[in-house]
């Protein structure tokens, strides 16, 4: 730490914040929200993927009573920034995690909204579902969350519905930031 600090305030000409400042190993050093791991990778800290988890559970509250468009462009704008600011880390296996989960939390949103038990099963025929496993998804007795995992609701709302509905991709616009 001395030889450390001498450099950046003798040769850097900067100040030193005694009480904030440690030397830790390269795993723990966690800085503006990054985590800096072996040879300098930055990744994004724990806390801050749980903070964006928080600010989606947030929005997408099921009793908020709003349409699944504007819900879907205020997340939107969460996404963008949030990617924005972590562009600079490798760490795609995170942006594809969290694209997964945001899905299933608007597909639960959305089973939500359909209200009853005829309307599920409307809604998920409409969507390429046949009548059998439309009628056992929606009179399934399963949480919201556990329903909206399994296959015939996945296949319902799949990857080109969100994306007709404009959905944010973080994993596909991280892949375009660092190309």
């Amino acid at each position: 730490m001395q030889s450390i600090g001498r450099f950046i305030e003798e040769r850097l000409k900067l100040k030193i914040n005694r009480q904030k400042s440690k030397v830790v190993p390269s795993g723990e050093t966690k800085f503006l929200g990054y985590r800096i791991v072996k040879d300098g990778i930055l990744t994004i800290s724990p806390q801050n993927i749980n903070r964006l988890k928080d600010k989606v559970r947030k929005i997408t509250k099921r009793n908020g009573g709003v349409s699944l468009e504007h819900l879907i462009s205020e997340l939107n704008s969460v996404l963008r920034g949030w990617l924005q600011y972590f562009r600079f880390s490798k760490w795609r296996g995170a942006m594809l995690e969290l694209d997964g989960w945001i899905r299933r939390k608007l597909r639960c949103y959305q089973l939500k909204l359909c209200k009853n038990v005829y309307t599920i099963k409307l809604f998920l025929s409409r969507h390429g579902v046949n009548e059998t496993q439309a009628w056992n998804v929606a009179k399934s007795g399963k949480g919201w969350w556990r329903i909206s995992n399994v296959p015939p609701t996945v296949m319902a709302m799949n990857l080109k519905w969100f994306n007709d509905l404009g959905l944010f991709c973080l994993a596909l616009n991280y892949d375009k930031l660092n190309n």
